[in-house]
């Protein structure tokens, strides 16, 4: 079980006028936050858990009260031929934005080689349902990931 607080910080870009100029100016929103992550190791390469965190809001315009929860799984170090492997982590999570909510999936599947420090991931989120204004029903990434010592796919923390 891992527990932690923090201050996040949200960055937007705002209309501005200064000394009558208009201007676009980023604008740091304030959020305090906690969070707990239970975790459970279901053998060497593999471990399911969840996640909670409680944001709350602290400058005017700001989201007021953030729920997020999610379930997910994490699968490591799958061999694959010729010395490739890959990681899964797939997982189901839930937010509420000040009574706007919505459900989704989501999973990060990364490539990678034995002793070579680049690994090549790709994320996607799928809306299941939302009320929460700009969600798109399905978003994707590619990331090319350079991985500094020698951590090429890290292994889950024995148990």
């Amino acid at each position: 079980m891992n527990t932690g607080a923090h201050l996040g910080l949200n960055f937007r870009s705002t209309p501005l006028s200064i000394n009558s100029v208009p201007s676009e100016n980023i604008v740091a929103r304030r959020y305090l936050a906690g969070e707990l992550s239970p975790s459970y190791f279901v053998g060497k390469n593999s471990s399911v858990g969840g996640y909670y965190l409680y944001s709350r809001g602290i400058d005017d315009g700001t989201v007021k009260n953030t729920h997020f929860v999610t379930l997910n799984a994490n699968f490591y170090h799958i061999p694959l031929a010729h010395r490739f492997y890959a990681r899964v982590n797939p997982q189901v999570f839930y937010l509420n934005q000040d009574g706007k909510d919505g459900k989704y999936l989501t999973s990060v599947f990364t490539l990678a080689k034995e002793n070579v420090p680049l690994s090549l991931s790709c994320l996607v989120n799928k809306t299941i349902h939302t009320t929460i204004p700009g969600d798109k029903d399905f978003i994707w990434s590619l990331s090319l990931v350079y991985s500094f010592k020698q951590n090429f796919i890290p292994k889950p923390p024995s148990p």
